[in-house]
């Protein structure tokens, strides 16, 4: 049996996630046709692995037990949207303070994972926080107007004391995610 599953940092500090779930109405006050991001769903993503077959879990966690890092803190900032303003299917936050060890945690898990056999990904890695995907073009030039007025938002800062292995269960309501497996950062 397959298992749907990603890398992640979650976002579980209550203050920044009471002022993502305010961006997220501001955005919804817009009047667009947007799917949020559930609270207990916000996280960077440092791989996407798929559907992968149950063994390789073990093998990903015994990956993962090898991770060698210290907390950091990630200051999260920059309200921006994929692939363009002019076409939004996504709409995220960036990352100032922590970028960079972000950036150094995915290059790690993408190294240890090509060496497992999973492709290497096309695109370079930008960590975002998706906190909204568009249904459809509603109100496009409201919402256009409201991701710019937000564009240098500061959300404020939360320390990372973990890396993730997810398993994510896709439902009509939305995506349910499950920790298969936990690196405490030191």
């Amino acid at each position: 049996m397959a298992v749907r599953s990603f890398i992640s940092i979650d976002i579980e500090d209550e203050l920044i996630v009471s002022k993502i779930r305010r961006i997220q109405d501001d955005l919804l006050s817009t009047g667009a046709k947007l799917k949020l991001v559930e609270p207990q769903n916000l996280h960077y993503t440092l791989k996407f692995l798929g559907e992968i077959p149950e063994h390789k879990v073990q093998e990903i966690t015994e990956i993962l037990k090898t991770l060698e890092s210290n907390t950091f803190k990630i200051h999260i900032c920059e309200l921006g949207c994929f692939p363009s303003i002019n076409r939004i299917n996504v709409i995220w936050l960036g990352a100032a303070e922590g970028s960079d060890k972000l950036i150094e945690l995915a290059k790690w898990v993408e190294g240890k994972l090509t060496e497992m056999g999973f492709p290497r990904e096309r695109k370079k890695f930008t960590p975002h926080l998706t906190i909204a995907r568009v249904k459809y073009a509603h109100n496009k030039q409201q919402l256009q107007k409201k991701i710019l007025q937000l564009s240098d938002i500061d959300v404020g800062e939360f320390t990372v004391s973990a890396v993730r292995l997810k398993k994510s269960t896709l439902t009509p309501k939305g995506p349910i995610y499950e920790t298969l497996y936990e690196v405490l950062l030191k």
